[in-house]
């Protein structure tokens, strides 16, 4: 070995030199020639320059980026043979995923000096200094994680002013932002408009589910509705009325009325002469006045008290209890006094 005429080594180079004296590698300060035995091509005695000695071995290692070396796999193949000849073992890392020249080679498909690229170096000095059967080491190009993709779907909070309701809002393709409601425990979607009461879009039946898991559902389902989907097409999931009969358009409700409540009050009356009422009807002289909408009856809710006022008509108050009950409804005669 005699002390080479060019000093010159890459940034790459130098990289990697520093990478392994950082991780315990001793190697041979400066740049050092080794003489080559005859080469038969060219005819004489080459004195070649490896880019790296380790120390106290007689180990070099090569570094061969991608767009230096990509056509020089001949020349390459010559310098090991070379220096196999004269007692040395040639390490390559062979960058940008260039074919191994060599059984104790490092085959990378970046040009990344990488942690996982110096610990492949390391174990292949380790193999040439203890004799053993080289391996060629490959390391893979991680994947970068692509960003994770923001949610159109904020976030889903209990609705301030409604019982069993939840803030729902959805950012479109054109970044604008519809805000709905998931009424009745997220039984169905609503849409708001103004100061009244959200009114129907579409059906969710997210009731059966943990809240936990309402987002998988609703991601899918607001990304395939057009967005004139997110308009209201009813009051209630079964049309306008909650109730219905010969007098039912006497019965004005709140404008805050919530289906998915548990007790509603403030429904005022305007039928006249009403003297006896049931769970589900109102009647006046036995003649029947209006009922609950069937659906409403569905959902549990029921005729809880009705009172007369002095200035004619009546207040009605609705609760709710469990769904789906087939008794018959019970009637009461004569009215309550407000």
């Amino acid at each position: 070995m005699i002390q080479s005429r060019s000093t010159l080594t890459s940034s790459l180079e130098r990289q990697v030199r520093d990478k392994l004296v950082a991780s315990g590698i001793q190697v041979h300060k400066g740049r050092s020639a080794i003489q080559c035995g005859h080469e038969t091509g060219r005819n004489n005695f080459p004195i070649l320059t490896p880019d790296i000695l380790i120390s106290q071995t007689k180990i070099c290692i090569e570094v061969d980026p991608a767009y230096t070396h990509a056509d020089k796999e001949a020349t390459d193949k010559t310098r090991n043979s070379l220096l196999a000849e004269a007692g040395w073992t040639v390490i390559r890392l062979r960058m940008g995923g260039l074919a191994p020249l060599g059984e104790y080679d490092v085959v990378i498909e970046t040009d990344n000096v990488t942690k996982d690229v110096v610990t492949a170096l390391k174990g292949a000095i380790e193999d040439a200094v203890a004799g053993r059967p080289g391996t060629i080491r490959r390391i893979s190009k991680k994947e970068v994680p692509r960003p994770r993709k923001k949610s159109r779907l904020g976030a889903i909070a209990e609705h301030k002013y409604y019982e069993n309701a939840f803030y729902v809002s959805w950012t479109g393709e054109s970044e604008e932002i519809a805000r709905m409601v998931a009424m009745d425990s997220g039984r169905y979607l609503a849409a708001s408009e103004g100061w009244e009461a959200p009114r129907y879009i579409c059906a969710l039946n997210l009731h059966q589910l943990p809240r936990t898991q309402w987002r998988a559902v609703l991601e899918p389902l607001l990304e395939n509705m057009e967005e004139t989907g997110f308009t209201a097409v009813s009051t209630f999931p079964w049309g306008n009325d909650l109730f219905r009969g010969e007098h039912a358009e006497e019965i004005h409700l709140s404008p805050k009325f919530n289906l998915g409540g548990t007790a509603q009050t403030g429904i005022r009356s305007l039928i006249r002469n009403v003297d006896c009422y049931s769970d589900i009807d109102l009647s006046a002289g036995g003649e029947l006045m209006a009922e609950l909408h069937p659906e409403a009856v569905t959902r549990g809710w029921i005729i809880a008290e009705v009172r007369a006022q002095a200035s004619g008509g009546q207040l009605i108050q609705l609760l709710r209890k469990a769904e789906s009950t087939s008794q018959a409804p019970e009637a009461t005669s004569g009215l309550g006094q407000a």
